[in-house]
């Protein structure tokens, strides 16, 4: 099976963002501010989620255009 665009770029922005929060989510656990931890945690996964879809979409539409430019 071959890994498609989207899955690639989406697989690294969710290894920068669990990097960032890892890196980020302590201090801020340290300093008591879970509530901004848990904000930007499904902030960033709802991000994900959005561009994951997205670039699926755009991907789907490259190959129909592609398709129908090999019909002509």
């Amino acid at each position: 099976m071959k890994l498609k665009k989207y899955h690639i770029i989406t697989c690294i922005m969710a290894i920068y963002a669990l990097f960032m929060t890892i890196y980020f989510g302590l201090d801020l656990l340290r300093e008591g501010q879970t509530v901004r931890f848990w904000v930007t945690l499904i902030a960033e996964s709802i991000v994900l989620v959005l561009a994951f879809f997205a670039l699926r979409k755009r991907d789907e539409y490259r190959i129909r255009r592609k398709r129908e430019i090999e019909e002509l």
